[in-house]
């Protein structure tokens, strides 16, 4: 099939309605239920796909050049793809948080993500498409190099006058509608995901050559007591407080730890959506509120300050990565050399992070904290989070497209790893309780952030914060202490058990100076209110 010839306008013409038209299929979906909810103008409403032409029009005009054109608009509706379907299907944004997990999660995740509905996707939607337009139609240019770049000024200038067109009649509505409705930047495909891409590469390239500060240097322990305070830290992955029944779940997912006398508190709030954020933020000295990344990556953190006071402080991680909190003390990642029998998949069950862990507590010389990473509930693949022997709740959904399941499938599926996530901390406090006549011991836990299963459409997690359902915010944090620990740290359990169940301004904030608290650790970054053991502590 020989190419067919076409002006170079109309080449960006069509690429441009092709996006339009079905790369942006999420947008629209969204805007459908939108427009639904609330009235709107029709003349606003007919300006809508004209103002995202005209968008795809201009960024087409300024990609397409000769020889370049087939490697950069290839790419582009291959990516595109890819990204329609996560948005369509799960409900996703990808804004600049989403892309910031893109690229750093591991290979075992995104595989989880392969289905064969993807692969149909990308074959309808992608490699047709991308034939089509890189090797069956042939634009054509102007031979001068200055005519070809005045065709494009000139057909800029055209678009952005029909923009300031469009803006004349609408400014209020599009300034409104926008303002209400924040996360539309982020399903526009593909701008959004090129500037959020290259908000990334920037500061893997630009920002990370800030120098960084040690902070906290003036930490100090001032533990007193023959016993040493040992204490397991336990940060869970997209587990969501309602579905505990800790915190009042219709069903039983914590037969373990209900037996344990531990602390569940009832309303807690996450800092982001998504773990390359959450986990940064809540080991960080900031609060959600005047959280920094840039500042976060290039400052020591909780981890590192603990280890300043003189704490023996190590971190186990199963869930792909600590996002640099762990980088400057001792850590490890768990793969399949540990133990075989426990990893699938490029993935293991969360069992490992406790293999050796009750002799790394037993043989404690000084004060400790062991901090294990969790993979916890990580999606799509809930099924493959937990040995088969925890799937108590059937049927379950065993596929990684989750919009191909019922809602009833997908919970139990999700709701088996939160009882092998309960199994998980229950055997923490058993190796602890093993010690706990030789030194104080505790675990903390606190996820970091929650998941969506369908509600609304929407799957995972990863949505801006502003517009993200409490499923996506809302996280358990746990705590157990031992008697010893009790007595030689001061603190009265009951009144702690009546702060975990009526007070509800908790959130990841809590996480860096209630460990200091703990732990017994003196610095000029404690801030004693947000300690959530200080009000129980004589």
């Amino acid at each position: 099939m020989s190419p067919k010839k076409i002006s170079s306008t109309s080449y960006v013409a069509l690429l441009a309605l092709y996006f339009t038209v079905f790369q942006n299929i999420a947008l629209w979906n969204h805007l459908v239920k939108l427009v639904s909810a609330e009235p709107v103008k029709i003349g606003f409403l007919i300006s809508l796909p004209v103002f995202v032409f005209i968008t795809m029009f201009v960024l087409f005009t300024i990609i397409v050049w000769p020889y370049v054109y087939r490697v950069l608009v290839g790419v582009l509706i291959l990516l595109s793809t890819l990204v329609t379907y996560s948005m369509f299907n799960y409900g996703n944004y990808f804004n600049y948080g989403m892309i910031v997990s893109v690229f750093q999660t591991n290979s075992a995740e995104s595989l989880s993500y392969l289905s064969y509905s993807v692969a149909i996707w990308f074959v309808l939607l992608g490699v047709i498409p991308a034939i089509l337009f890189c090797y069956y139609l042939k634009p054509v240019f102007n031979r001068s190099v200055v005519k070809t770049v005045l065709a494009k000024l000139s057909g800029i200038v055209a678009a952005i006058l029909v923009c300031l067109f469009i803006a004349a009649l609408y400014y209020k509505d599009y300034v409104s509608f926008i303002r209400n409705h924040t996360e539309i930047k982020s399903l526009l495909n593909p701008t959004d995901y090129i500037t959020s891409t290259y908000r990334y590469e920037h500061y893997v390239y630009v920002d990370s050559k800030i120098p960084y500060k040690k902070i906290g240097l003036d930490a100090t322990n001032t533990h007193k007591g023959q016993q040493h305070n040992i204490l397991v830290l336990v940060v869970g992955e997209a587990s969501r407080s309602m579905n505990y029944s800790l915190n009042g779940y219709h069903r039983d997912t914590n037969p373990e730890l209900a037996k344990h006398k531990v602390i569940s508190f009832q309303d807690v709030s996450s800092c982001g959506t998504y773990t390359a954020l959450s986990v940064p933020c809540m080991f960080s000295d900031m609060n959600r509120s005047n959280y920094n990344e840039t500042i976060a990556h290039h400052q020591d953190g909780l981890m590192d300050i603990l280890a300043h006071a003189g704490l023996d402080v190590s971190w186990r991680e199963n869930d792909g990565g600590c996002k640099g909190v762990c980088d400057r003390v001792k850590h490890i990642e768990m793969t399949a050399n540990i133990d075989p029998a426990l990893c699938h998949n490029g993935t293991c069950y969360d069992e490992i992070l406790l293999k050796g862990l009750k002799e790394k507590i037993a043989n404690a010389k000084q004060d400790t904290v062991i901090a294990l990473h969790l993979i916890g509930s990580h999606g799509p693949t809930y099924l493959y989070r937990y040995p088969p022997n925890f799937e108590k709740f059937k049927p379950i959904c065993n596929t990684s497209n989750l919009q191909d399941c019922t809602s009833e499938q997908i919970t139990n599926t999700y709701d088996n790893t939160i009882l092998y996530t309960d199994h998980i901390l229950s055997t923490v406090i058993d190796t602890l309780k093993t010690s706990a006549g030789n030194n104080n011991t505790a675990m903390f836990y606190l996820a970091d952030h929650g998941e969506s299963l369908g509600e609304n459409g929407i799957y995972l997690h990863g949505l801006p914060y502003s517009i993200a359902p409490i499923e996506q915010k809302r996280v358990p944090m746990i705590v157990w202490l031992s008697k010893a620990f009790q007595t030689n740290n001061g603190l009265n359990a009951g009144c702690l058990e009546n702060e975990a169940q009526h007070k509800d301004t908790y959130s990841q904030d809590n996480l860096f100076h209630s460990i200091l608290g703990l732990m017994d650790v003196t610095t000029h970054l404690y801030k004693p209110d947000l300690d959530v053991f200080r009000q129980c502590r004589n």
